[in-house]
């Protein structure tokens, strides 16, 4: 199946490599035959000339992109990982530290690249053409996910914990990028007591983002509205405590449970503390809208759960094969954040209100 995904992808590359030369090629002939045809015999001549080359001429950046080709679709769906512990042994909430390389390993070969949760509902998608986005979420601030150890008298990251991995392969695959978003509650996230505000302070200083779980794991469908709205103002408080002025812009439902009614789970305040949840993730069920889609709905975000059970569902590799077989249902990207590329076929499912100042090419 891996070697399923990774030729589709590379065809689809080599066919897009081969179009441009192929333009290069005749671009060339044409510029050659023009020369020929007409001699530089003055100052002037050579300035024109010189001016006809600042001329926008196909093969421009952008220009070059056969979206046909690359199967280029900003309105196709997207992943958003759902992991809880990183450790022993694997279970269906908890991914061992092979398995978590590997699911890197398999989804940086299929051709997909990371952007974090605020990206994803900014609608900043910022990947190169051909590739899928892809976003990592990881609840309940467990140790496996971000853990120190003591080495030889120094303080040092678990390697084998989320966060040490996730620099490891970043180091070694730049172009992959380093995105998560950890949805966590207290009073002691990620264990380690002594170590809650080192490790948030790193977090954000390496580009990762904290979300809310609420302040204690409350199960928000059994909560009267003021005690939800106490929980989730509470985490607030005490995230921006450690990080000051930091902005909590998305929340992980704890269960996957909800109340009929959400209004004040999106927004709301508690004794002075305000809270505004931008987008809700559910629990782990199959891929998110594209952001630019009329069918993309912040307050319900849906999350692939990250594992291979056979139980409970389609897991990763289940939705990896099937948006291989099925890559026109794939978000696959453009390589331009300011362009919103789609299938002429699908104009009429997009959310203009949610382009802002980007330009929608149909194709």
């Amino acid at each position: 199946m891996f070697k399923k995904i990774r030729s589709w992808r590379q065809k689809q590359r080599i066919q897009a490599v081969l179009l441009s030369v192929v333009l290069l090629l005749v671009i060339t002939l044409m510029i050659s035959c023009s020369y020929e045809g007409n001699t530089v015999e003055t100052d002037e001549g050579a300035n024109e000339n010189r001016g006809n080359e600042d001329q926008d001429t196909p093969g421009n950046p952008g220009e070059e992109i056969d979206y046909q080709a690359l199967g280029v679709n900003e309105m196709g769906q997207i992943m958003i990982l759902m992991y809880h512990e990183i450790g022993e042994p694997e279970d269906t909430w908890c991914r061992t530290p092979a398995n978590f390389r590997k699911d890197l390993e398999t989804l940086y070969a299929a051709g997909y690249r990371l952007i974090s949760m605020n990206e994803l509902l900014d609608g900043h998608i910022d990947i190169p053409a051909g590739c899928s986005p892809v976003v990592l979420t990881f609840d309940d601030g467990k140790a496996g996910q971000f853990r120190y150890l003591e080495q030889k008298g120094a303080q040092v990251i678990d390697p084998d914990c989320a966060v040490s991995i996730l620099e490891e392969f970043y180091a070694a695959h730049p172009d992959f990028g380093l995105a998560a978003t950890f949805y966590i509650f207290y009073e002691t996230p990620f264990g380690q007591n002594e170590y809650v505000q080192q490790k948030l302070s790193y977090l954000i200083e390496k580009g990762f983002e904290i979300g809310n779980h609420c302040y204690t794991h409350g199960n928000l469908r059994r909560l009267s509205p003021d005690q939800a709205r106490r929980e989730l103002a509470l985490h607030v408080k005490r995230t921006q405590e450690y990080l000051p002025g930091y902005t909590v812009r998305s929340l992980a439902l704890p269960f996957g449970e909800y109340p009929e009614k959400m209004s004040y789970i999106l927004e709301g305040s508690f004794e002075g503390t305000t809270y505004c949840n931008e987008g809700v993730l559910l629990v782990g069920a199959n891929p998110a809208p594209s952001p630019f889609s009329l069918n993309f709905n912040p307050a319900a975000l849906p999350r692939v759960r990250a594992s291979e059970m056979e139980t409970g569902g389609m897991g990763l590799y289940d939705w990896l094969e099937r948006l291989c077989e099925e890559h026109a249902k794939c978000y696959i990207s453009d390589g331009d954040p300011g362009t919103v590329v789609v299938p002429e076929e699908l104009v009429d499912q997009v959310d203009r209100s949610r382009l802002g100042d980007k330009t929608l090419l149909p194709y």
